[in-house]
């Protein structure tokens, strides 16, 4: 998409994703080895009472999905950033995960050619429990420019 076929409150989708046991244990082992995420019987005793998603597992699990749809097609750019990040609640296996993904921000770039867009993603479980929320800007590509 170019920067012009964005609009302010624009709504995109992802999900429903989840995660198990497993996957959380394997990616927890590699990149966030808290026992919280990797020890189901430390987990178990735990203030969370089992055992829990890293929240950057949910973060990459979501954008993983997102990318794989290629709503932003081949007019990206980059990503500039994450102006926020914030962990709700906890995600458990299983969980059955879902974003919305708002536009919130759209300005020119300074650069001719380029436009910024910011997008607030909400991601809920099954329960309708808000679990992660972030504001990302990326660097797109506008009609006409190089």
């Amino acid at each position: 998409m170019y920067f012009e076929e964005f609009s302010l409150g624009q709504v995109f989708t992802v999900g429903p994703i989840s995660l198990s046991a497993e996957e959380i244990q394997e990616f927890a082992a590699k990149y966030d080895p808290l026992p919280i995420h990797t020890d189901p019987a430390f987990a178990a005793d735990s203030f969370f009472e089992g055992l829990i998603a890293s929240g950057f597992h949910t973060l990459v699990a979501i954008w993983g999905e997102w990318t794989r749809q290629n709503r932003l097609g081949a007019e990206v750019i980059g990503g500039l950033g994450l102006d926020y990040l914030q962990w709700k609640a906890p995600v458990r296996p299983g969980d059955e995960l879902r974003a919305e993904i708002v536009v919130s921000e759209l300005r020119p770039s300074s650069k001719p050619g380029r436009g910024i867009v910011g997008m607030k993603t909400t991601v809920t479980n099954q329960r309708g429990e808000t679990v992660l929320v972030t504001q990302v800007k990326a660097l797109m590509k506008a009609k006409g420019g190089a």
